[in-house]
């Protein structure tokens, strides 16, 4: 590993963030340890288009380049281009692929941080994490050893001997936003004083991660009836059939109509009471605001996101099969979501429900 530059000489730097929701909001901290290290340095992030929101009303970065997955090489290189124009001193890269490595080095920014498994001449600073194998993931190689994805980027700033800094998500929401969901919510007969069950039913990763839509249902009918909660269903722009389902039969309402962008969608979760969800992206907005969270973790190793859980109850299945990180179900059964009963989820909102009264 080289040794660090000097940072008094750091003027320009490229920070690339992390491409899904949940661990974007994981590397908030991150982005503000950046801030607060560098402050009077020009730092430009590049992200997934449909993350921008979530920088609104934050003052991380002094400007924002959206980098949608490149599709072709003549894309690819106006990417190199538009970095070797900007002379950045310094690229800070959060994920671990290939290609996001590969774009600095061709840019000739002379510091490249992140991690160096798989890209070692592309990363001149960096860690290598601990790898393991999983038997059920042999045709696929090892991976990293899990650890929170908070302090996993964490440790990867420490390589520039940065100031310690926290690991709790950091999420600001605009009193705009706030206000549109207040008028939102008042239009669907909701009033302002009324606790929010927020139903987290879908998910992007894969149906390995979905637990039945009639359990859903009947956790929103409980603490409906019991708690005099209002239950909404939250969708994304593929899950609206679902969510109206569950909604229909869970005397809910399906927040699909329309999908909220992600700024208005945080306001709304800092407004919920609790949250029910898989391992989503809409869990660690609910953490970034301590709202209470019952997670129901299916094929996913719970060490990656095993941080901030003052608030949380991890439902999880200890099954010989898991955590196999696949998309799909190899085995057909669907086990670790399915052996997740309702009382499970309700004995778990009420525990959760409990510490805030």
């Amino acid at each position: 590993m080289s040794q660090p530059p000097d940072l008094t000489q750091i003027q320009r730097i490229w920070l690339r963030a992390p491409n899904w929701l949940g661990d974007f909001v994981m590397a908030t901290a991150t982005f503000a340890r950046v801030r607060a290290a560098f402050p009077n340095a020009h730092i430009t992030v590049g992200l997934r288009p449909y993350l921008r929101p979530l920088l609104a009303g934050s003052n991380w970065f002094d400007a924002v380049v959206d980098t949608p997955k490149v599709k072709g090489l003549a894309a690819f290189w106006r990417e190199v281009k538009a970095m070797r124009a900007q002379r950045y001193d310094l690229a800070i890269v959060l994920p671990n692929s290939l290609a996001t490595g590969l774009v600095p080095k061709l840019a000739g920014v002379p510091w490249r941080l992140g991690y160096q498994q798989g890209r070692p001449w592309l990363m001149n600073l960096g860690l290598r994490a601990n790898m393991r194998r999983h038997w059920f993931q042999r045709r696929k190689g090892p991976r990293r050893w899990p650890s929170p994805m908070p302090m996993y980027y964490h440790d990867l700033l420490s390589v520039l001997n940065l100031p310690a800094g926290g690991v709790h998500p950091e999420l600001a929401v605009r009193g705009e936003d706030e206000a549109w969901i207040t008028e939102h919510l008042r239009s669907l007969g909701i009033a302002p004083e009324t606790k929010l069950l927020l139903l987290t039913v879908g998910a992007n990763f894969g149906a390995s991660k979905l637990w039945m839509p009639e359990r859903f249902s009947a956790v929103a009918r409980y603490f409906q009836e019991r708690h005099g909660m209002r239950a909404l269903v939250l969708v994304g722009p593929s899950e609206v059939e679902l969510g109206q389902r569950i909604a229909a039969e869970g005397n809910a309402i399906a927040m699909s109509n329309p999908v909220l962008p992600l700024d208005r969608l945080r306001a709304l979760v800092r407004r919920g009471a609790l949250m029910v969800t898989g391992d989503t992206g809409p869990r660690h907005l609910a953490v970034a605001f301590d709202v209470p969270v019952v997670c129901l973790m299916g094929p996913n190793d719970p060490n990656y996101t095993n941080y901030c859980m003052e608030r949380t109850v991890l439902i999880r299945k200890e099954l010989e099969c898991s955590p196999c990180q696949r998309k799909v179900c190899p085995l057909g059964h669907h086990r670790c979501m399915r052996d997740i009963t309702v009382e499970e989820v309700q004995a778990a909102g009420e525990q959760l429900l409990g510490l805030r009264l």
